[in-house]
């Protein structure tokens, strides 16, 4: 690494009922080859034991030298928590994992080594194992792979926007500073759907990415999850409704002129929700 400061690595964990699996996901982090990380997890009102299950591991971080931030608060969705988390954040990088899923060893040093050695680059994706909940050590398929070429192109924007670029949360680390620019802030804005796009999309816009090609994390499929859950037509169609006005606020943030943001809607993954 080229710094003689030892960088710290934020990693803010949204849980909601996850008393099952995020033992597995702290454990990964206990694991990191990287030691100063910041954990931060928010409670984002469990009406389980997830509390119970985050302050046992308390110890285990302060021993390794870790820091494990624990806040709660009532059940306000996805990018509530992520915001409340971000409070709380001190990082020189940043990165989300979801309280399902779980990183390698060395996901945290490989991106952070990388970032640390090309100062103007603002972010860096690596691949993601795609693994079902009843069997996490069988991989589906590896996602970012099947982007080949592109995903070493350092702009991602248009790619992202035609979905043509990793991300998945826990894929991606981003320097705190350039996150705080693309953001206007330390917060996203508040959406239901969409909020890797909405992290993503403005970050790609200014700045330029990196790409390690190989897994650097799990992502565990659940039957019962949010995401993979049946929805009814309405259901659907509140979802659609919200992902283009997401879309079409973050490319409003950008300060694009009607045209550019015009061509982008048309182009981008979610047009066809336009009907």
């Amino acid at each position: 690494m080229t710094t003689t400061k030892t960088p710290l690595a934020t990693i803010v964990s949204p849980c909601y009922n996850s008393e099952q699996y995020v033992g597995r996901m702290l454990d990964s982090i206990l694991a990191q080859t990287h030691k100063n990380i910041e954990s931060i997890c928010v409670n984002d009102g469990s009406t389980d034991n997830t509390e119970g299950v985050i302050l046992s591991y308390a110890e285990r971080f302060k021993k390794t030298g870790m820091k494990l931030i624990y806040a709660k608060q009532e059940n306000g969705g996805l990018v509530s928590a992520i915001n409340t988390g971000l409070k709380h954040a001190n990082g020189d990088y940043l990165s989300w994992l979801d309280s399902d899923d779980f990183i390698t060893p060395d996901s945290v040093e490989k991106k952070m080594v990388l970032l640390e050695d090309n100062p103007d680059y603002s972010i860096v994706s690596g691949n993601v194992n795609i693994v079902d909940e009843s069997n996490i050590n069988k991989v589906i398929e590896t996602a970012g792979e099947h982007f080949g070429a592109l995903n070493s192109q350092p702009n991602q924007f248009f790619l992202a926007l035609t979905g043509m670029s990793i991300i998945l949360p826990g894929s991606y680390m981003i320097r705190m500073t350039d996150f705080i620019k693309a953001q206007g802030g330390k917060r996203i804005e508040p959406c239901t759907v969409g909020q890797n796009y909405q992290t993503l999309l403005p970050v790609y816009y200014r700045f330029s990415r990196l790409y390690i090609d190989e897994p650097l994390m799990y992502y565990v499929v659940r039957e019962n999850s949010d995401f993979h859950r049946e929805r009814s037509d309405e259901e659907w169609l509140a979802r659609s409704k919200e992902l283009l006005r997401m879309l079409g606020e973050v490319l409003d943030s950008l300060g694009l002129p009607e045209w550019e943001k015009t061509k982008c809607q048309n182009m981008s993954v979610f047009n066809y929700l336009r009907g």
